[in-house]
């Protein structure tokens, strides 16, 4: 593993189950990036999510990001926040959030995106949809497993976090294509069988000689 491989990102959107079970399971097999993507809540439910989660990470290696919300995100004390293309700027963020220990992602959805986000440096970039997927209202264009490698090239030592519509079918495809970071948002969050499938994919990942 080098850095920039860190394996499985986890979302956590209408989840079938409660957020400290979720958290406790991404502490459990090492998940270093735990997101929070709740558009429908209100703020304090939201402050209210967070908290119950960071009582489960706070002093883990599991890092917790909240997800468009840069004020929420210095409120809770969250690890980091994520950032789409229609949210605030990244510069404006860091104004918000400050320059203490915090960790910043963009989502891309093409290649120029992928150029222009590598240029303000974040901590890492989310690319996709890969697969169709309704986990958004107006999903993005969907890019396929072609567009991975020359993605992963542009980011340079940029870590890049394959996202939108992979599950436990198309994985295998996902990583072969060259991501060597992944998203699973539906395969998780509707299952019941959450924890099982969280382990069977840090074991696929760490077959790929990556950590998950």
């Amino acid at each position: 593993m080098t850095a920039n491989n860190f394996g499985l990102y986890l979302i956590i959107t209408k989840p079938s189950f409660s957020y400290r079970k979720i958290a406790e399971t991404a502490v459990k097999y090492n998940v270093q990036y735990l997101q929070l993507r709740e558009k429908s809540l209100s703020d304090r439910e939201i402050l209210k999510a967070a908290d119950e989660i960071m009582q489960v990470t706070n002093g883990t290696g599991t890092k917790f990001i909240l997800n468009d919300r840069a004020d929420l995100a210095f409120i809770c004390g969250a690890d980091g926040l994520h950032l789409g293309q229609d949210d605030i700027s990244l510069c404006d963020a860091k104004k918000i959030c400050g320059e203490k220990v915090f960790r910043f992602g963009l989502s891309t959805h093409n290649l120029e995106q992928v150029k222009e986000a590598v240029q303000l440096k974040p901590d890492y970039i989310g690319f996709g949809p890969i697969f169709t997927t309704p986990t958004k209202a107006k999903p993005d264009p969907v890019v396929g497993t072609e567009m991975i490698p020359e993605a992963v090239k542009l980011a340079g030592d940029i870590p890049v976090v394959a996202i939108g519509g992979i599950d436990g079918e198309n994985l295998i495809s996902v990583l072969d294509a060259g991501a060597r970071n992944v998203c699973m948002v539906r395969y998780f969050m509707n299952s019941m069988h959450f924890e099982t499938r969280v382990k069977e994919t840090v074991k696929i990942l760490n077959d790929y000689g990556i950590c998950g």
